[in-house]
């Protein structure tokens, strides 16, 4: 379970003030010399938000929520007892798309349905059963299906995403 902080690159705006989580299952396997694969499924939530500025009133507000099923795919590293470092990708796949403040109608026909994000992560082992875990995720392929030079997302749109959370363990067995 995580808390994401997200914006998409290329809306005009920037910072990571689109709250969302992430809430899933991690399968690990060890491998030989302290390496680890990691899979699993989640459901995500991802997208952007810009709240009306009375300074700027000709930026007009907007709130993107993107919901997706992720299936993510780590190569993690045991730096120590206590530390593991990885990375991986995630393919996304959209359920649900929409823009809140409802300027753009057709953000979820827009919107590409399967996605695919770069990872890197860190996971610091507190104790058998308890992990914090930071991710960062970076898509490569726009999440507008339309082509560059659009309305909404005149240079493309990409989910950037800081993801933060704790990951449970029910078998101590993994390094």
């Amino acid at each position: 379970m995580a808390l994401n902080a997200s914006q998409i690159d290329g809306d005009g705006t920037s910072g990571y003030n689109k709250f969302g989580y992430t809430i899933g299952t991690v399968i690990a396997q060890n491998l030989q010399n302290k390496w680890q694969y990691e899979t699993g499924i989640a459901f995500s939530e991802r997208g952007s938000r810009y709240p009306f500025n009375p300074d700027l009133p000709r930026k007009p507000a907007f709130h993107y929520c993107y919901q997706s099923v992720d299936i993510p795919l780590f190569f993690n590293k045991t730096i120590d007892s206590r530390w593991k470092a990885g990375v991986g990708i995630r393919t996304t796949f959209l359920i649900k798309a929409q823009e809140m403040e409802g300027m753009h109608l057709n953000v979820q026909q827009d919107s590409r349905k399967t996605g695919l994000l770069v990872c890197a992560k860190a996971q610091y082992k507190v104790n058998k059963t308890l992990s914090y875990r930071v991710e960062l995720q970076y898509s490569m392929v726009s999440v507008a299906a339309t082509p560059a030079g659009s309305l909404f997302f005149p240079t493309g749109a990409y989910h950037n995403c800081i993801s933060a959370g704790i990951q449970y363990s029910v078998s101590s067995k993994a390094e």
